[in-house]
């Protein structure tokens, strides 16, 4: 018996998308001879790296040899607050290599080196507070892409990797090992760092050159200082790899065998709670065992295996309310995917992802991985591939999840890439293909392009398609840009992360940020934005749109504050409950608002932060109070609280209730080997009191020992005002884990 397939009724969207497609490769062929990318003009500013027959001891004083022996560079310049102008405070650099390391050694005058800011011993934990210095590597002097090294006047680290000239909050997460030691003296302050050829990947040329670029930061005055000059007209400054120096006279490198490994152990106990009538469960005991590996293939391709792969030492999520009909996004927080993911970057970030990583390993434990990242000419390179475990329990048949992404510079500032996901499960398959396109040119301006279909073993899901095309005109005093995205109402790559589908969205915005400079009063810019969006159904009927008004304020030591109206439009097609028990009806809804929210220096001992709105909600109102405090009591305790509490008002049954998160955040740090943190959170949605406690000890250079303690308890609501912890408290599961991890290098 023959069978015919019966049609399926699916939205034809695809026309826009392909419309962007043909843009994509139309932009590839014209753009980059016109106002393409202009290329990095010759570089003026050039250093010099100097043969060390003796390494310096990492210290943090310039008391080597080697350092008396190099002429300093000195030609540094304020990128803020007053452009090009001499800095307040001079600073030095020296370069030195030897076989196996690239050696700085920088010393920072300072008038009053008491007023010096220097208190993060944390590895990773907002160094940006402190007065600190950013160091970044183009390794492979292609203008596009560079590792980047933070440190304090503590010697204090972190590191982060840059991507097509832009960063985002994920790629702090790349951890290298390297050496820093810093001091402060009656002159200012010190650093020497030492960094391994090993950790960094660059051309296997037996000479080669690397671009370089080194910005100072002095907190108290807000002042931003640079080598090479970056001129504020290049909004993202020092993320502008194309604009960077020279370093040269690197000679006879010492790549090593480049093999790490990593195992680890983990043994801990769990107990939980499955209703809240009953008593809690036996605990549950584990003991495991994995294994991550990195391997340099070549100088410049890098394997990363990981085995039995365990993610408890990970730090707990926001808490976060949804007070919408669209997906709340929650970022990625475990290191094995947050390495290198600014390269597996595809679509409109936080909201239409043709790979969000976060989909893997949350309902199916991680079995293995592997992933090849890397440069092979003008081509970066990322592949990923992760098997996960079946989960009888949930009656989930094992995964394989795969991730092909190449991108290559086309001319100057332009690149372009492709991207493929794959999801096998069972008998079920995600397909996703995208392409995109990036041309930057004059200082700050840029074309952007993106598409992506889906193909899926699901007849309704086959055939789902998203695109953008975007254009932004940029300077330090004025912007503008218009964007066009669509989403078909069958999109969901199964890989990705979509929060709103079946729309046609056009967005647009105008800015202007001039500086004032005057005596008379604290401020030292303004900027004034305009925007907004329009939104329709793939159908074309209107779904919702905003227009807003924004003005800011920049204060001369980092304080700010800003103001917004915005009349909004929003379509309701079907009901949603806003609550279990309120349901918003269908229908349209106008809203006006207003809101202010201001913040105080971050790197002071105290600041604080808050917000107030006022708005209309689908025909109600809300008043939204939010923000928080910090406090520092020395270098070795702080404090940060915050909190958002929301007063909703609809005119529907059981439209009137509020909604709050409420979170504390102790840090602590016993040096710069030992830190615990202890994050605790309330929000009145769940009802839940969650508690997350991580320890970590370094007892060696890439190798930690964490300690983590989660508990979440129910405040069980019996009719009282009164808070008893001893009867309103009710256990829902507590975790206790211990984490031991080595590094071994070949």
């Amino acid at each position: 018996m023959f069978s015919a397939r019966q049609p399926v009724n699916r939205d034809r969207s695809f026309l826009p998308v392909a419309k962007a497609l043909a843009f994509v490769f139309l932009s590839v062929l014209v753009l980059p001879a016109t106002v393409g990318a202009q290329a990095r003009a010759p570089a003026l500013a050039e250093a010099r790296a100097h043969y060390a027959e003796t390494a310096p001891k990492i210290d943090g004083r310039l008391d080597d040899a080697i350092w008396s022996t190099i002429s300093p560079i000195t030609d540094f310049k304020q990128r803020w607050p007053e452009e090009g102008a001499e800095p307040t405070e001079r600073s030095e650099m020296r370069i030195a290599f030897d076989d196996d390391h690239l050696y700085f050694g920088f010393r920072f005058f300072d008038s009053s080196p008491s007023e010096i800011r220097a208190n993060i011993f944390e590895r990773g934990g907002r160094i940006d507070k402190d007065d600190h210095i950013w160091l970044t590597i183009d390794t492979y002097d292609d203008d596009r892409n560079a590792y980047l090294f933070e440190m304090n006047p503590l010697g204090t680290q972190d590191d982060a990797t840059i991507t097509d000239e832009s960063m985002s909050m994920d790629d702090w997460s790349w951890d290298s090992v390297y050496y820093s030691e810093g001091n402060i003296d009656e002159e200012g302050w010190t650093l020497e760092v030492a960094i391994p050829f090993r950790q960094i990947r660059f051309s296997k040329e037996d000479q080669p050159v690397m671009g370089l670029a080194v910005e100072r930061r002095i907190n108290r005055k807000n002042e931003q200082v640079i080598w090479p000059f970056i001129p504020r007209s290049f909004t993202r400054g020092i993320l502008t790899v194309s604009q960077y120096g020279r370093l040269e006279g690197l000679k006879n490198l010492h790549r090593g065998k480049n093999i790490e490994i990593k195992p680890y152990i983990i043994t801990g106990a769990q107990e939980v709670r499955d209703d809240l009538a009953l008593k809690p469960t036996e605990s549950d005991f584990t003991r495991d065992l994995g294994v991550d590996v990195k391997y340099g293939i070549t100088s410049n391709l890098t394997l990363d295996l990981t085995v039995n792969t365990d993610f408890a030492q990970v730090e707990a999520d926001a808490v976060q309310l949804n007070l919408t009909r669209f997906n709340l996004f929650f970022p990625e927080k475990r290191e094995f995917f947050l390495e290198r993911s600014g390269l597996f970057t595809h679509g409109a970030a936080r909201n239409t992802q043709t790979f969000f990583s976060r989909r893997i390993g949350i309902s199916n434990e991680i079995l293995a991985g592997a992933r090849l990242t890397g440069q092979v000419g003008k081509l970066s390179v990322g592949l990923l591939n992760i098997q996960t475990r079946k989960d009888d329990d949930l009656s989930l048949p094992a995964s394989n999840n795969a991730v092909a992404r190449l991108r290559t510079t086309l001319s100057g500032r332009s690149t372009a890439g492709i991207i493929f996901t794959n999801l096998d499960q069972g008998d079920r398959f995600n397909r996703a293909f995208g392409a995109d396109f990036q041309s930057r040119f004059w200082s700050s301006s840029s074309v952007n392009a993106w598409v992506t279909g889906i193909s899926d073993s699901d007849a309704d899901l086959d055939g789902g398609s998203a695109g953008e095309l975007s254009l932004r005109m940029a300077d330090d005093l004025w912007g503008g840009s218009v964007g066009y995205r669509s989403v078909s109402t069958n999109y969901a790559p199964a890989l990705g992360f979509v929060s709103r589908r079946d729309m046609r969205r056009y967005d647009y915005d105008a800015s202007w940020s001039p500086l004032l400079q005057s005596d008379r009063h604290p401020i030292r810019r303004v900027s004034v934005m305009t925007g907004g969006h329009y939104i329709t159904g793939q159908d074309n009927e209107k779904q919702s749109w905003t227009y807003s008004l924004i003005s800011s304020f920049s204060l001369e030591r980092r304080d700010r504050f800003t103001l917004s109206l915005s009349r909004a439009f929003d379509r309701l097609e079907g009901s949603f409950f806003i609550r279990p028990n309120a349901e918003i009806l269908a229908g349209d809804y106008y809203e006006n608002s207003a809101s202010f929210r201001g913040s105080t220096d971050p790197s002071r001992r105290g600041f604080v932060q808050m917000g107030v709105s006022r708005s209309g909600f689908f025909g109600g109102t809300r008043t939204n109070l939010n923000g928080g405090l910090g406090f520092r009591q020395s270098k070795y305790l702080k404090f940060e609280s915050g909190f958002n509490h929301s007063i909703i008002d609809l005119p529907i049954d059981n439209g009137s209730f509020d909604a709050t998160t409420v979170s504390l955040n102790i840090q602590a740090a016993g040096g710069r080997k030992l830190f615990a943190s202890a994050l605790l959170q309330y929000d009145n949605f769940s009802r839940d009191v969650a508690a997350n406690i991580r320890v970590d000890w370094i007892h060696t250079p890439g190798s930690d020992l964490f300690l983590v303690i989660n508990t979440n308890y129910h405040l069980v609501q019996d009719g009282e005002d009164i808070f008893d912890p001893r009867r309103n408290l009710v256990l829902n599961d507590r975790l206790g884990v211990a984490k031991l991890t080595y590094l071994i290098l070949l």
